[in-house]
């Protein structure tokens, strides 16, 4: 009667009471083998006709996206996937003291991306801009909004818009910088939707936001 591998892994194993059948005892191996590797497909869809009773555990990479999928047992999903960011380098002003996308001159355009939540449900993301306000004591604010699903500030809201997630800079002169945060908490493999919101923190002063980035990377 044949037997299985000391590490519980399934892998079976002839006994020497068995039959001899040398394609028996390959393929047996070879198949227990390859399940429980780092299995390689041309593409998704490759893979699903290939695998069609995926297991919990089982881990493919797809050629053509270069990305490592993990099956949970119920779907299969990104292992880390992969960075997405957004640059809008033109400038424009905003008067608005709570958070929001509306603009009083320049030209705005939204700064933001979509992405697939990684398996671990974590993600870091990154703010930059340049700012200025028309006060010397008020401050140009920009922090990210997330929110579930994949069409731009649609969906509901994740992680709203707050001042400890963004970059913030006070007074009458140019500075630029970014400032990062993890977001956890999310379903792997659901999609979501992050953009850009921005404010001033005083009414009657005008902030002025150039040269927006937003960076989202999968993190473990």
């Amino acid at each position: 009667m044949a037997t299985t591998d000391d590490y519980g892994q399934g892998v079976s194993i002839a006994s020497l009471t068995d039959a001899p059948n040398a394609e028996a005892l390959a393929k047996n191996i070879a198949n227990a083998l390859a399940q429980r590797s780092i299995m390689r497909f041309a593409s998704a869809s490759a893979r699903n006709a290939t695998i069609t009773s995926p297991a919990d555990g089982m881990v493919a990479w797809l050629r053509d996206s270069k990305l490592l999928t993990v099956h949970n047992g119920t779907a299969w999903l990104p292992y880390l996937g992969t960075a997405v960011a957004n640059q809008q380098s033109p400038s424009y002003d905003a008067t608005i003291t709570t958070y929001g996308t509306s603009s009083s001159a320049g030209s705005y355009a939204h700064c933001a991306v979509t992405f697939v939540a990684p398996l671990s449900g974590k993600v870091k993301i990154t703010t930059g801009a340049r700012v200025e306000n028309s006060s010397s004591t008020a401050g140009c604010l920009l922090t990210p909004e997330t929110r579930e699903g994949s069409s731009i500030g649609s969906g509901a809201i994740v992680e709203a818009a707050i001042d400890i997630n963004g970059f913030s800079h006070y007074g009458a002169t140019y500075a630029r910088a970014t400032a990062s945060h993890l977001l956890t908490g999310l379903t792997p493999g659901a999609s979501y939707n992050t953009r850009l919101l921005h404010r001033t923190s005083q009414s009657g002063t005008t902030a002025t936001f150039a040269l927006r980035e937003l960076i989202v990377e999968p993190a473990a």
